[in-house]
């Protein structure tokens, strides 16, 4: 009995126990008519709903001419992303502010949007398929998301935005920086996620953007991308992009190139010279990359990066760059297969490259071909790991750095200053 009444109390004070689902067929919308404007049907439910109840998109393709506003705790359901579809039949482009997305909401909490297809019919795209701004706990489950300009999914000043179980594809521009972007997290985000989605290019500019805000000075943080595929992306398929971001965790990834495509993005950067350093406290561990420009790039003076576990393989040009980072931590990372070098750092003051707990970095077989002249007049030559003359503070211990001569580099280089102890082939 005491359960019992417990029960019932708490639903008093909750409205879970009283949730209903609408269905938008019974607000008007019609599947599979494009010349209705479903927005209408679908914006009533959602008006319609009390906190915790749940608008259904049934089977079918729902298409709209006005924005979709959503409302807090009110979901959005479909019946799977092969399933149920909403397409915008308008473009952002020359549009005004109101035809910027598909989805939008703005100091929502507690939101889940799932088993969606959502599009747009119009070549050009929405600017948006989903904005989130100034909310807290909004999850977007099982979708799968097309034809957009800018991003897919757009998490701004957000706590806990989450993706699980989601595509992405076929942007319309990813020639133009801040376009073609999968999951954007910016302007202070604190603690989203993106979980087990893909990401398949070319028509995706980045995958995963972790970011700030310049204006403001917020950089996003507690952010963690996990055991999602991106797959030829046309930059880096995740990128942390340079205006502050930290403590984001960056693991057990899958991320994969053309080796055919002479537009190889690169697999994770950190920092970004147009825009500036990453913040402390990123860690990009146990991913597995492949054919790409680059594994791992640090820029623009990005500290205190934790780089472990790692396996890249075959990229065009370096497997770890740090081109320009300070208190770079690399451990236990497998580097092999690489054209020019497995390890390369050129500006990066303190650094260590050492063994983890248990193993340590192995770094074989890279350096088979030449860089020539990039970056005129540099020539980085090839090899297994070099550390250029500017770098002081240097923690270069017990590696194994062998079979990277097979175009006549060394298998390791070490010009700079510190310690250099215990390596393997050295």
């Amino acid at each position: 009995m005491k359960s019992a009444l417990g029960a019932l109390f708490g639903c008093a004070l909750s409205s879970a126990c009283f949730a209903t689902n609408l269905n938008i067929v019974d607000y008007g919308a019609t599947p599979d008519n494009h010349r209705d404007d479903d927005s209408i049907a679908i914006n009533a439910a959602i008006n319609a709903a009390r906190d915790g109840d749940t608008v259904i998109i049934p089977e079918g393709t729902f298409h709209t001419h006005e924005e979709i506003i959503l409302k807090s705790r009110v979901n959005l359901k479909g019946a799977g992303y092969a399933k149920s579809t909403i397409t915008a039949v308008y473009t952002s482009e020359g549009n005004d502010d109101e035809h910027q997305t598909l989805i939008k909401g703005r100091h929502l909490f507690s939101v889940t949007i799932s088993g969606l297809r959502l599009k747009t019919i119009h070549p050009e795209g929405v600017s948006q398929l989903i904005s989130i701004i100034d909310s807290e706990n909004v999850s977007v489950n099982e979708s799968s998301f097309y034809r957009f300009i800018k991003h897919a999914i757009y998490f701004n000043n957000t706590i806990n935005g989450r993706v699980a179980d989601s595509r992405f594809q076929d942007a319309t521009i990813t020639e133009k920086g801040g376009h073609g972007y999968g999951v954007v997290y910016t302007n202070g985000c604190d603690r989203g996620r993106v979980d087990d989605s893909y990401f398949y290019g070319p028509d995706i500019r980045h995958g995963v953007v972790i970011q700030g805000d310049k204006k403001t000075n917020r950089p996003s943080h507690g952010i963690t991308v996990n055991n999602n595929y991106f797959k030829d992306t046309k930059q880096d398929a995740i990128d942390l992009h340079g205006t502050g971001e930290y403590d984001n965790i960056v693991i057990d990834n899958t991320i994969v190139g053309d080796p055919n495509d002479k537009t190889l993005g690169r697999g994770i950067g950190v920092g970004e010279d147009v825009h500036g350093p990453s913040g402390s406290g990123n860690i990009i561990k146990n991913n597995v990359i492949r054919n790409t420009l680059y594994g791992i790039h640090v820029l623009a003076g990005s500290p205190d990066v934790k780089i472990s576990g790692n396996k890249i393989y075959n990229c065009d040009r370096m497997g770890i760059f740090i081109e320009n980072g300070q208190n770079v931590d690399v451990r236990a990372n497998t580097v092999e297969g690489c054209k020019w070098w497995g390890i390369y750092v050129e500006n990066g003051d303190n650094t260590t490259i050492a063994s983890g707990s248990k193993e340590t970095n192995e770094v074989h077989g890279n350096g088979w071909g030449s860089s020539g002249r990039w970056r005129y007049p540099k020539v980085y030559g090839n090899g297994g790991v070099r550390v250029m003359s500017q770098n002081t503070g240097m923690n270069v211990r017990n590696n194994n750095f062998c079979d990277n001569e097979s175009n006549g580099g060394p298998n390791f280089q070490f010009e700079g200053q510190g310690t250099v102890l215990n390596n393997q082939c050295q």
